[in-house]
């Protein structure tokens, strides 16, 4: 294989470098690990504030081949369904509005949901409540219906559990004008479909669907990974992310062997993806590098 490394001038911490490159083996959103010894964890709910939508990040995208349509105005939504979390494996890396992800911090990834937006989400089994800042675009897999991040999930109760089955509700900005967020009374219309694609996706691919063939022509490598499971996430956080900023690439998984690569617009020339690496990796905020089978 032959490989030519892009060096970017970004503000990466140990975790995104051995993510851009190295192999990790727990799928994200089940078992992310333990914080750092000493870390400090957020307990407390975020506190809701009246924040203009990003016009960006609220465009509708593809994701693994599922068309999405984020909600734009200022709306009520209640959904229940099972909830993951996300935690190492993207902490330090930008979200969806440009943001710095932060593990420690009561936020969340929601498929359509305008961003920025607040929600409070409960705990259907115990009944433990947070509200949480929503600043990003997931998940994709499973059928899960938002991503909370670890101190988050480690306040409801389910970090190691991997998932529960919650409550999530918008706060709208009438709900935090008015303080009603307080007393838990907010809205309660009901947007049955606000997580709906634009068109009606088939029933989840199983993990083996989307790997393609080695192909002729340069990409740029954005992750390698020993667990499927874990590229098909992190291709899918890429292109989330891309399409905020308005760069609609597409995303492939290569197997390699025992690895699993994350390829972005595979089938360029050397030089077109010289510098696709550069903007890329500016735009992940990752390391990235030219690759070619």
């Amino acid at each position: 294989m032959k490989q030519h490394s892009v060096l970017l001038a970004v503000a990466a911490t140990a975790i995104i470098a051995a993510l851009a490159g190295c192999s990790t083996h727990s799928p994200y959103y089940d078992k992310d690990g333990p914080p750092s010894v000493g870390a400090h964890i957020e307990s407390s709910s975020a506190t809701p504030k009246i924040e203009a939508f990003r016009q960006a990040a609220n465009r509708p995208y593809t994701v693994l081949g599922t068309r999405y349509s984020p909600i734009t105005t200022d709306q009520p939504l209640r959904q229940r369904g099972t909830a993951s979390w996300y935690g190492k494996q993207f902490h330090g890396n930008k979200t969806s509005i440009g943001e710095v992800y932060d593990m420690y911090q009561p936020t969340a990834a929601h498929p359509t949901m305008p961003l920025p937006s607040y929600a409070r989400v409960t705990n259907l089994k115990n009944n433990k409540s947070i509200i949480v800042r929503v600043n990003d675009r997931g998940p994709f897999l499973h059928g899960r219906i938002i991503d909370l991040s670890y101190a988050a999930a480690k306040t409801l109760g389910y970090a190691n559990a991997g998932t529960a089955q919650v409550e999530v509700e918008r706060l709208t900005w009438d709900d935090i004008r008015s303080g009603r967020w307080k007393a838990n009374t907010s809205n309660t219309n009901m947007l049955a479909s606000a997580t709906a694609p634009l068109t009606s996706p088939a029933p989840a691919p199983s993990l083996s669907a989307g790997i393609s063939k080695p192909q002729s022509g340069w990409g740029v490598q954005v992750g390698s990974f020993s667990s499927e499971d874990n590229a098909r996430s992190w291709a899918a956080h890429c292109q989330a992310v891309l399409a905020a900023v308005g760069d609609q690439r597409t995303a492939r998984i290569v197997q390699d062997g025992m690895l699993w690569r994350v390829i972005m617009d595979q089938g360029m020339t050397y030089e077109s993806a010289a510098s696709a690496a550069r903007i890329i990796g500016s735009q992940l905020g990752v390391q990235a590098f030219s690759i070619q089978k």
